[in-house]
């Protein structure tokens, strides 16, 4: 009788084990910005849109890059279009916390000085997506900002 009560609990130990490992949040996404980008693409018009460079994303976000292994920044070079689409893959480990806080404290001075005399771009920015799961970050404004998060969800799994 011992010996089925010592196999009892390692079943239940290996059973606990299998459902943590399961149903942990900390999964980190084997996939490449570029791969991300690709697949988001298909939802997000980017020829219509600049790439821009790291100076233009600490400048524009005031993001260090600390933790940050690669991004792909799009907006456009008008003043009056707001539509962005912002897609950081951290390292392995890193917290999002501070670049996401630094993403919606700019999306909120941007809100504030559309919202006078800029109906559509302000409704623009009221909508946009800001997502962070499996080491990503995903920050959309636009028309299509709801279907690319939709894309970029399914794309890092």
């Amino acid at each position: 009788m011992n010996k089925h009560r010592v196999i009892e609990v390692i079943c239940v130990v290996f059973l606990v084990l299998f459902i943590f490992l399961i149903s942990d949040d900390s999964a980190y996404s084997d996939k490449t910005v570029e791969e991300v980008l690709n697949a988001v693409s298909a939802d997000v018009n980017v020829k219509d849109l600049t790439s821009f460079k790291k100076n233009k994303v600490k400048q524009e976000f005031g993001i260090d890059f600390v933790g940050v292994d690669s991004f792909a920044y799009y907006a456009s070079d008008s003043i009056m279009t707001v539509d962005e689409l912002l897609i950081i893959k951290l390292e392995e480990g890193v917290k999002a916390d501070g670049i996401t806080e630094k993403i919606q404290s700019r999306v909120k001075d941007k809100q504030v000085l559309f919202e006078g005399y800029a109906p559509e771009q302000s409704a623009l920015l009221k909508n946009y997506v800001l997502s962070e799961r499996d080491g990503f970050i995903f920050y959309a404004v636009g028309e299509e900002a709801t279907d690319a998060l939709v894309t970029f969800i399914e794309t890092i799994r």
